[in-house]
């Protein structure tokens, strides 16, 4: 059996879509668990109604705890073998659960993963997958798969995948309730520690939906920005160290991403201070950077700046802005 964890928060106006494409799936072993997280909107009772209608469907309400409570109190309740995760504003293609559970019977695999269409409000759609479709032991002789996975960010996310449960509960697995941003990726790494073996398929079947509201929290501003991204960073390149993946491809995606995270604290961040921009520029990673140059996009004399520590050019910078 496979247990499918939503979690609900004020999304009336998706809620019918998701269940539907649950309910409709043609692998039928499955318990929906929905966790209404405090819904002030007509969520919690579509919750119910649905409810009504499949025996399948348990419905768990409980105050606003935001959604890492949500999903681990779905975890909590889960009895099947397998777990995956639907966001609650998503939607899955029919076949979705049936895909995943004949890759893991396939390859026998800890984590299946599966490709996304990420949709628009303006009705545009990019379809991201797995460069192959491949069953493959998590090793240093096949970096570049977990790599291709990493590049396209389909390990970041609790969506489209298949967990085991045992692997879960055995291991005290959680999405981590003091993180509002980031969490996703703490809890799969988290996982991917116990994992043996990945199946991944060259297709699309989750359904990504992308709201332009600007309130999500992936689009919000923090103070602590750097510290969230830098520590999250250094939890990756832990990893890849740990399990013998950090090959130069891997070195160029991670210090890839550093240069972003360091370009957003010291020029996209109006909140820092002469401090906050020093701060920045002292990690010890800075001196790698200048080997991975060509790996980021912007200025060159952006690059000269960081690369020199010229933490005052990015004081001035900031200041300019808030002119």
């Amino acid at each position: 059996m496979i247990s499918v964890v939503i979690p609900v928060y004020n999304v009336e106006k998706y809620l019918d879509e998701c269940i539907q494409s649950v309910i409709d799936q043609s692998y039928t072993d499955f318990e929906c668990i929905l966790i209404d997280d405090g819904s002030t909107d007509l969520s919690g009772s579509i919750c119910d109604k649905w409810a009504k209608k499949d025996c399948r469907i348990k419905v768990i309400h409980q105050r606003n705890q935001g959604v890492s409570a949500a999903r681990n109190a779905g975890i909590d309740a889960a009895i099947g073998e397998y777990i995956t995760f639907v966001d609650s504003d998503d939607f899955a293609d029919l076949d979705y659960l049936e895909c995943l559970v004949e890759m893991t019977r396939k390859g026998k695999s800890d984590l299946c993963v599966i490709g996304v269409t990420k949709f628009f409000e303006n009705g545009d759609t990019i379809e991201i997958k797995p460069k192959h479709s491949a069953n493959f032991p998590l090793d240093s002789l096949n970096a570049d798969k977990f790599i291709d996975l990493n590049e396209k960010f389909l390990l970041f996310g609790p969506c489209a995948k298949l967990y085991s449960s045992s692997i879960i509960r055995v291991n005290q697995i959680q999405f981590p309730l003091d993180y509002d941003y980031g969490e996703d990726l703490i809890f799969n790494y988290k996982y991917l520690d116990f994992v043996n073996s990945i199946s991944c398929e060259n297709k699309s079947k989750y359904h990504y939906r992308i709201l332009n509201n600007g309130n999500t929290l992936s689009s919000k501003q923090r103070n602590n920005q750097f510290e969230i991204d830098y520590k999250q960073w250094l939890f990756l390149k832990d990893f890849y160290v740990a399990k013998g993946l950090w090959s130069e491809a891997a070195k160029r995606l991670l210090y890839r991403r550093l240069w972003g995270i360091v370009y957003d604290g010291v020029v996209n961040n109006r909140m820092c201070s002469y401090t906050d921009i020093k701060r920045v520029l002292s990690i010890p990673e800075i001196r790698e950077l200048k080997y991975y140059k060509d790996s980021f996009i912007c200025s060159g004399w952006i690059k000269f700046a960081i690369t020199h520590r010229c933490s005052l050019i990015f004081r001035v910078l900031n200041f300019t802005k808030k002119l």
